[in-house]
């Protein structure tokens, strides 16, 4: 029976992803039809803000609720994101790694959507350098964390929750992220093409606070 279970809730999320993944690429298009761009990705501007692009998108909805940095609708809370696998936070427990914070927009049937603008696309960017379960690397013992350099092609990410609060609130489950990059292409990332293409999931359920070894 709970093999049965969650299957059956499985199956009721993946028809929520692929809902809300196919109500975001409508958007988009609308979008570009109505500002005659050839490509979707032309709601990003580096110009621009989360909150401009995030109600560019809303705007492109049918409906729905916005929540901007100063609401107080009780459904307009933010909320972490888990990663795809457990991560830790260096003190050896799993954490969140990502958050859906104001600006965004829940639609009518209870997604969750919001978009992060940056003002340039390609860009040097500076990283912490972490191992696979998420704690911070230093190979040579100098008590600084090591880092990484590398060029990044990111003009924005636009991000949807198909199921909003009710959880389990992590990436492969039922929270996505497309990225637009400077070519005007959108990049849909790899767990939202497996779990189209199959209909399945993909990700490892934990708990916040789990343990997690070195």
């Amino acid at each position: 029976m709970p093999a049965f279970i969650a299957n059956y809730k499985e199956k009721v999320l993946v028809s929520q992803v692929k809902k809300s993944y196919s109500q975001m690429q409508n958007a988009l298009k609308l979008y570009a039809a109505k500002n005659e761009c050839s490509e979707a990705a032309c709601i990003s501007d580096t110009n621009g803000t989360d909150e401009d692009i995030t109600k560019k998108l809303f705007e492109s909805f049918n409906g729905g609720l916005y929540c901007n940095n100063s609401s107080n609708n009780k459904e307009c809370k933010n909320y972490g994101i888990k990663s795809n696998t457990p991560t830790s936070n260096d003190s050896g427990t799993a954490d969140y790694t990502d958050s859906f914070t104001k600006p965004f927009f829940i639609s009518r049937d209870g997604a969750t959507y919001k978009a992060r603008q940056y003002s340039s696309c390609i860009r040097e960017a500076t990283y912490v350098k972490k191992d696979e379960n998420g704690f911070t690397v230093d190979e040579d013992g100098d008590g600084k964390p090591d880092t990484v350099t590398t060029t990044v092609d990111l003009c924005a990410i636009i991000y949807f929750d198909a199921n909003g609060l009710k959880g389990p609130n992590q990436f492969g489950a039922d929270v996505y992220r497309i990225d637009i990059r400077s070519n005007g292409k959108i990049d849909q990332g790899s767990y939202i093409t497996k779990t189209l293409s199959d209909d399945k999931l993909y990700y490892t359920p934990y708990n916040i606070g789990d343990k997690i070894n070195k």
